[in-house]
């Protein structure tokens, strides 16, 4: 009988075309009962997933090398000679630098000796004044020795018949400014730094707010002072010269560097990878100090927020009933406050330091913490071993800390984070305004605060440690992320 012809009753296996191609597999029991792969636990798995995202690693890598910097750097500080910290070290040799590796410097006294005011003898006081257009100004303007940081001494032709000199010094900043206009233009001769009553005085030293890395034009102009109402004319042109400061450093500054060392010697200075700040101290040295105070709040803040928020949580959400109700309706209170203001109020209540700085930080934000893991706490504490724990008599603290709180660590550790950058931000803003830690204490927002009194002029003294500060947060931001993604099992198959 053919298999047309047969009924689907009695088709067997042997009837089927190709049976042969087929075979059976022994079955195998005890190789049944292995496992296909290694077993990986909750913590393990998110260890991977975290290990995976190459973005995220290389962010943690950038915190750690951060990190060590701020512990390691400051032991390897120049020593200063009166015992100050280096980071707080001012020079006013090195005043507004731009990041250098080291430039070649003029050693000089320790003291500098200011010149004398010369007057010219013998001179004619009495020759009658001059009138009208026939005022005229010195013919040439000099410098007196050397132009430092220190003093410039200008000298000049005294004129005769005269009341005085006006003079007067102006930035060369940006676009250079033309001799012939400072001569011309009184507007441009910028400010007047001093007046010479004495017409037979024919030198003058100015000595204030000079900064090497500016270079200046002055200019001097002849004056009459009418004797009966003592209104002044001043000469229509004056004589002016352009002078750019000689780098010098101090003998005993220069003896830490080089022990040999002489006056009158040219030696490299100290580098400044980020130049120096209005005072010459270092930026590069103090951002280094300043992470320390920056890393040790954005690490202490955090923890007592989640302790504080840890327990509030925990005990409304493990209580229930009216006393979870009257706990959340305080955090939603605390939430609607204006926590930028609130955090002014306290450092000004409390003056500032690092104390007050961690308690107005920590005073409103434990409230997340609270918020988010009394929702945890109400899914826990339905699990049996809570009910156990709760049947057995256990303290409330006991079950938080024994229980609960292993059970939300993947949680705690996300949030915790996430806080960190938030710290960190807050204590810069808080610095730009003044209320952060006390001089001269550096912290990166104090640095931050120096640098924006002169941004317009010296705006790398900004950009380089905001670089620095945006760089390190983006860094928390992006672990936080990774961190956050690690730990829900719900983003398992999303890579």
């Amino acid at each position: 009988m053919t298999t047309e012809n047969q009924s689907p009753s009695e088709t067997t296996a042997e009837s089927v075309p190709g049976f042969d191609m087929f075979k059976p597999q022994p079955a195998k029991n005890a190789a049944a009962e292995q496992l296909s792969r290694p077993v990986v636990g909750y913590w393990r798995d998110a260890l991977m997933r975290l290990s995976k995202n190459r973005i995220a690693v290389l962010a943690l890598l950038i915190i750690v090398f951060v990190a060590l910097i701020g512990v390691i750097g400051p032991f390897f500080f120049p020593k200063t000679n009166d015992g100050t910290a280096y980071e707080n070290s001012q020079n006013l040799n090195f005043i507004n630098q731009g990041p250098t590796l080291g430039e070649k410097v003029l050693v000089t006294e320790d003291s500098p000796v200011f010149m004398d005011d010369l007057i010219k003898e013998p001179f004619d006081v009495s020759a009658p004044p001059l009138k009208g257009e026939s005022v005229r100004s010195p013919t040439e303007l000099k410098v007196r020795g050397l132009a430092s940081v220190n003093g410039v001494s200008l000298e000049w032709d005294p004129i005769v018949g005269v009341s005085g000199y006006q003079i007067y010094r102006t930035v060369v900043a940006g676009q250079p400014l033309a001799l012939s206009d400072v001569v011309k233009d009184a507007s441009a001769r910028g400010l007047q730094i001093g007046t010479v009553t004495n017409p037979a005085q024919y030198t003058f030293t100015d000595g204030s707010g000079l900064n090497p890395a500016e270079k200046y034009i002055y200019s001097i102009a002849a004056f009459v002072a009418d004797p009966a109402t003592q209104e002044e004319f001043v000469a229509s042109e004056a004589a002016a010269i352009e002078v750019s400061l000689t780098q010098t450093i101090s003998l005993i500054d220069a003896q830490a560097l080089k022990p040999n060392v002489q006056i009158g010697e040219t030696i490299r200075s100290q580098a400044h990878l980020f130049g120096t700040d209005a005072l010459g101290r270092d930026i590069f040295s103090r951002m280094i100090s300043g992470t320390r105070i920056d890393f040790f709040l954005a690490l202490l803040v955090p923890t007592v927020s989640l302790l504080i928020g840890l327990c509030y949580g925990a005990i409304s959400g493990l209580m229930g009933g009216k006393v979870d109700m009257i706990l959340m309706r305080i955090v939603e209170i605390l939430d609607t406050l204006p926590e930028l203001l609130l955090l002014i109020l306290i450092q000004v209540a409390l003056g500032k330091g690092v104390g007050s700085l961690v308690i107005a930080l920590c005073a409103f934000s434990w409230t997340g913490y609270a918020r988010v893991l009394r929702g945890e706490v109400l899914r826990l504490r339905e699990i049996e071993f809570v009910h156990a724990s709760r049947l057995l008599g256990a303290p409330l603290m006991s079950i938080v800390f024994r229980h609960v709180a292993p059970n939300l660590l993947g949680v705690i550790i996300v949030m915790w984070s996430a806080q960190i950058p938030r710290i960190i931000a807050s204590e810069a803003f808080l610095s730009l305004f003044g209320l952060g830690v006390e001089a001269p204490m550096a912290t990166w927002g104090t640095v931050l605060q120096d640098a924006a009194a002169h941004f317009q002029q010296y705006p790398a003294q900004f950009f380089l440690p905001a670089g620095i500060l945006a760089a390190t947060l983006l860094a928390f931001y992006t672990l936080g992320d990774a961190l956050r993604d690690a730990f829900d099992p719900k983003l398992r198959g999303r890579d």
